[in-house]
This record gives structure tokens, sequence and C-alpha cells, in this order.
């Protein structure tokens, strides 16, 4: 079915936080010049392994020497250079070799591991030739194939520049009319939970409120990637904050309890002892350590964490010495509090001349950035530190000039050393992954991003209804590894669509991404993957609770499964609270704090009355329906 490009529907008032979205900046260069400056060792290093590889041929060495050479140059050429049926099964093996190591390299970081397998099936190769000699037009041919493909790939590189040069000027004129989205808008409450985000919440805090040592229910099979506990554990520590800071300000209780323990679960080693191993091939460094060097995925991701229950239950739990500790063995431990841990990120940004730093050893992702710097943002906001003015020059220099493209997209993962990306990350997921992380600092940036993606992948069918376009390989593609794959792979990069357009308040991709995610999946998915509100991380950075969340009466105590809290919000002086019966209608008993010492409120709905303590708490016995609401006032 044909389809037409997205085009932005009209926003009404209120004030929009930036006046106009900035254009894409001209760019006659395809890298920035630190980037450059990697990529022209890469090539560099390639030519003189080139140059070595190609000796043998040139001096008139024996057969084991040119196959051996012609080996280093392309994946089993040595082996189409011995020639015969076992020769061209040797090749065929040893670029399948290659490619499951390039893409083990990506995934995990073993750096030595693509050179390791080029250099030991070159050396198979040389071993299978003894004392045979080799298919003379192979040797010519193979080095002249080799300087041939990557002369096109020159070509398609300076080609494929242009067209990101054109695609920039194209994007610029929509850029010019196109009405800003983000609006700024008072910090209110949302409404109770759905069911489908009933049902969430309560998978959630099921898993969370068991013992911190207890790991049932957590999948397991994925160590490293998008399934590992510590992307598992951050999912469930962003969701249940932005539940709080939206649906649930005046209520602590288990709700806080649940994200201590995820976090608590954070520093347990079956989550970070990954990075033994990715810091022992990738980095080549015996590190326990799994903050100190790089890595983050980890500190970075867990900052947020950290900062986002601060900002959304007012406390601060773990911000005293050793708060936080890494242990190896009963020996071996690494104690942080939050802004020690925040300091580590702060190191590493400045580790690296391009002002970023890796998750996977060597491998640089734009989002994971994105995260660590919101991470250094919360503490900022909540404890007064500077943290971000040690790296925040640099940061935003390397997003204009290393990481933003000519077409205004943004490169998702690149390597540290090399300089090159992996182009098949980018697409939905990966580059709208980062836009909630950009609007706290960066609002204009985020506001031309989300402009290019939806030119770039959203497009509008006859009827009027969205059309989502998913690229073939990488992320977009990809089965949600921490869910069961029997779901459609889409759901990864339409909840990453979702949770950018409702940080940027776009109704329309919202409703459109809503609907897609609940017909292709069962009514009450996009409820369960709604946790945030227009502005939310940006509202947690630079503006915090109100005062009347700050100080204002709050549901302090209730029991799990038995009171299920779906929307708790004070006003300062009262306190409105809507329950849901975990486990069918009965009395239950529900623990107040911050009322004002001494006086005597009533609950609206059935004229109990109680009266605070000197210290602001009171307890009451409610008769719990399946669905009660409970509005306690002050007596006047």
């Amino acid at each position: 079915m044909a389809t037409q490009p997205y085009e932005q529907p009209h926003v009404a008032s209120p004030t929009p936080i930036v006046a106009r979205i900035p254009l894409i900046p001209p760019r006659d260069r395809a890298h920035g010049p630190l980037t450059a400056r990697r990529l022209r060792r890469f090539y560099l290093g390639l030519a003189v392994v080139f140059a070595l590889a190609v000796m043998p041929v040139v001096l008139r060495m024996s057969a084991q020497w040119k196959a051996f050479g012609l080996g280093l140059i392309f994946p089993g050429g040595g082996f189409l250079y011995a020639g015969g049926v076992v020769g061209v099964l040797g090749a065929l093996a040893s670029i399948a070799a290659f490619a499951v190591i390039l893409f083990i390299w990506w995934a995990r970081g073993p750096i030595i591991a693509p050179p390791g397998v080029l250099i030991g099936t070159a050396l198979l190769s040389a071993a299978w030739i003894e004392g045979r000699g080799g298919v003379a037009f192979v040797e010519y041919a193979l080095p002249v194939g080799v300087l041939a493909a990557f002369c096109v790939m020159a070509l398609r590189r300076r080609t494929h520049f242009a067209r990101q040069q054109a695609r920039g000027e194209e994007l610029n004129r929509v850029l010019a009319k196109a009405e800003p989205i983000l609006r700024e808008t008072p910090v209110e409450a949302g409404p109770e939970m759905p069911e489908g985000q009933i049902g969430e919440y309560r998978r959630m805090l099921d898993l969370a409120l068991q013992p911190v040592d207890s790991w049932t229910g957590f999948s397991t099979g994925d160590t490293w990637q998008d399934g590992a506990l510590r992307y598992q554990i951050c999912t469930m520590s962003w969701n249940l904050a932005f539940g709080q800071y939206t649906q649930l300000p005046a209520f602590h209780g288990y709700l806080s309890t649940a994200q201590e323990n995820l976090i608590r679960k954070h520093v347990d080693r079956k989550t970070w002892n990954y990075w033994f191993w990715e810091s022992l091939w990738g980095n080549l460094k015996l590190e326990k350590n799994p903050v100190a060097t790089d890595n983050i995925m980890l500190s970075g991701f867990m900052g947020v964490s950290l900062g986002l229950f601060e900002t959304a239950s007012g406390t601060s739990p773990f911000a005293g010495k050793d708060a936080l500790t890494f242990r190896w063995d009963e020996k071996t431990a690494f104690p942080y509090s939050h802004e020690t841990l925040m300091d580590e990120v702060v190191k590493n940004f400045r580790r690296y001349d391009i002002g970023w730093f890796p998750c996977e050893p060597r491998w640089i992702y734009s989002m994971c950035n994105l995260v660590g710097r919101t991470a250094l943002a919360l503490h900022d906001a909540r404890h007064g530190t500077d943290m971000i003015g040690k790296v925040g020059d640099r940061f935003e220099q390397t997003m204009e000039q290393e990481m933003m493209m000519a077409d205004g997209r943004v490169k998702v993962c690149t390597s540290s050393p090399f300089g090159f990306t992996v182009p098949s990350l980018s697409g939905l997921f990966g580059e709208t992954w980062g836009i909630r992380f950009l609007t706290p600092h960066a609002p204009d940036q985020a506001e031309r991003l989300w402009q290019v993606l939806k030119q770039d992948f959203i497009a509008r069918r006859p009827d009027g209804t969205l059309d989502f376009k998913l690229l073939p390989l990488g992320w977009d593609t990809r089965k949600p590894a921490n869910f069961s794959f029997a779901q459609w792979p889409e759901l990864n990069p339409l909840t990453m669509v979702l949770w950018a357009a409702l940080e940027m308040g776009d109704e329309e991709i919202i409703c459109a991404t809503r609907e897609s995610i609940d017909a292709q999946y069962n009514p009450g998915m996009a409820d369960a993957l709604t946790w945030t509100r227009r502005n939310t991380v940006r509202d947690m950075v630079n503006k915090g609770l109100p005062e009347a969340w700050k100080t204002g009466p709050l549901l302090a105590e209730a029991r799990y499964p038995e009171t299920i809290v779906t929307r708790a919000v004070s006003d300062g002086r009262d306190l409105s609270l809507v329950l849901r019966a975990g486990q069918g209608p009965a009395r239950v008993d529900l623990g107040f704090a911050r009322l004002a010492p001494g006086a005597r409120y009533r609950v609206v709905q059935t004229g109990q009355e109680l009266q605070a303590g000197p210290d602001g708490k009171a307890a009451l016995a409610f008769d719990l329906d399946m669905r009660s609401e409970l509005h306690l006032v002050p007596v006047s």
C-alpha cells in the first residue's frame, strides 16, 4: 500500500520550550576531526597489513607463505589459493567463522578475536597446502580483487555522504516549516493506572519485593545483551520511578522498597560479573571493579536509577558512604556512595579525547552516553554538585561534530579505537532510544532528531493511519530478549517510539503507536508500556518534586499484594488515593505520614477520623473494595 511522508499536525499552545527547531548544520566532511583521525589510523593499519601480506607473492616465496599472506588480506584467501574442493570448503568455513566473530566482537567486545580468526585460518591454509602448489591465478586476482573492493567501498562512502548532504538540505526545508512539539507544562499527577498498567506494575513489584538475593522470575538466559539482568533491573527501576513521579508521588511504602531492592540487586555480582570477562578480552585487562573503567551500561544506567528514585521519592538512601558496594568475594569489594559512583562516570567521560566512553569494550553507544550524562544531571539537580560542568562542553561538541551525521541522524554505535560505525544498529530503536534523555539539556536537539526520524521512518497510509518503517537488520527486527521469543519483533522499536513520543508530547504518534502495539500484541500491552507523560524526564531532572509533593501528606505504609495503590497525590494539605484489592475485598491497614502533628483528619468516603501523632504519623483500618477511593482531608 502506498504511503506518504509523515506530516506534523498543527500543535496548539501552551508555550513551546524552544522557539524554533534548529536546522541541520551543513557538513563538508563525512566525519568530525576525532573520528577522521581514528579512521585514518585504521585504514593505515589495513594498508600495512595488506602490503606485508602480498610480499610472499611479490617475492615469489613458497606456496605456504603465499597462502598465509592471502589468508590475511581476505578470510579464507589461503584456502582459495590452495584450490580444490577442500580449499573451497575451507574458504567458506573461514568466511563464516570471520562473520560470526565480527558479530561476537560487536556484542561482547573481544578485540583480538577478529585478527585471531584471520591469522588462525591463514595458518590452517598454509598447513593444508604444504608440499603442493597453489592456483596461480588466485595469488594475483585476490589482492587485485581486495583492492578493487576497497575502492568500490570508498566510492560508496562518498556517494552515501553526498546523499546524506542532499537529504540534510531536503530535511532543512521541512524543519524550517515545522512547529516545535515540546511544551512547557506544570508538573501534575496523571490519572489512576488502567488495567494493563496495573498488570505490569504487579509483575515488577513481585520481582522487586522478593529478597534481594532471590532472582525468581528474572530471565538469566542472556548475560551480555538486551535481556541481561542489568537491563531488566533498569527497566523496572526507571518505570517504577516514573510511575511514582507521574501517578504516585504521595506513596512511599512498598513502592520505595521495591526501587531500593532493585538498586541493591544492581550491585549484586550476578548483575555485573560479565564485566570481568569483557574487560579481559576487550580491554586486555584483569579488572574486578565493574565501574572503574568504561562500562557506562552499568554505571550510567545505575546512576539514572539512583537519580530517578531520589527525585520521585524525595529520599536519598544511597547517599551515604559505602551505601553501594560491589562485592567480588569476601576479600574484595568496591564501596561507593551515589556521589562517588558518579565521580567514576565523570572520570570515564574525561578519559577519552572524544568525551564519551564505551559500553562493551571499545564500542561507544550514543544512547548509553546520553543516559550517563542524565545520571550526572540528576545528581547535580538533587545534590547541588557540578559534575556536568566537568564534562558538558566536550560532550556537546562530540554530539554535534562526531556523532551527528549530515542528514541529521545520529550514529548509534561507534568503534572507539577505529572510528567506524555499525550501520545496522541505526533505525527506530537505536535512534529514538536517546530522545527522552536529550530533552532535559538539549530540547532543541530532541526536536530536530524527532522530526528527522519521523520523516525517515514514519509515513501516513491513504487511510490516515501511520506506517512505521523497520530496517531489516539490527535492533529494529530483533525480538525482545527479556520477553518470550513468541512475541513479535516490532515491540522493541515501537516501544522506543512510544517512549520518545510520550516525552515529546506528540499525541498523534502516541495514539498510532499504542494502537499498533495493542493490535499486534493484545489490548492492554500499550498501557503496560506507558509510564511517562509529556516532559517526564525533563521535569524530573530540571524541576524535581513540586513543593506540595515534597511536604504534603503521604501514604507511607500499605501491605502488598493486599493493597494495590494505583494513584496517590497530595495538594500539600489533602491526600487523594485510589486503591485496588490485590486479594479480594478486605479490611486493610494503612499508615500515613507527613500529616500536621496533632491534627485531626477525616476520610471523606467513610467519615472515619484519625489524629496524627507528634511525628505526623497515623494509622487507619480501611474496608477496601475491589476498587476504592480514599480522600483524606483535615478536619476544620
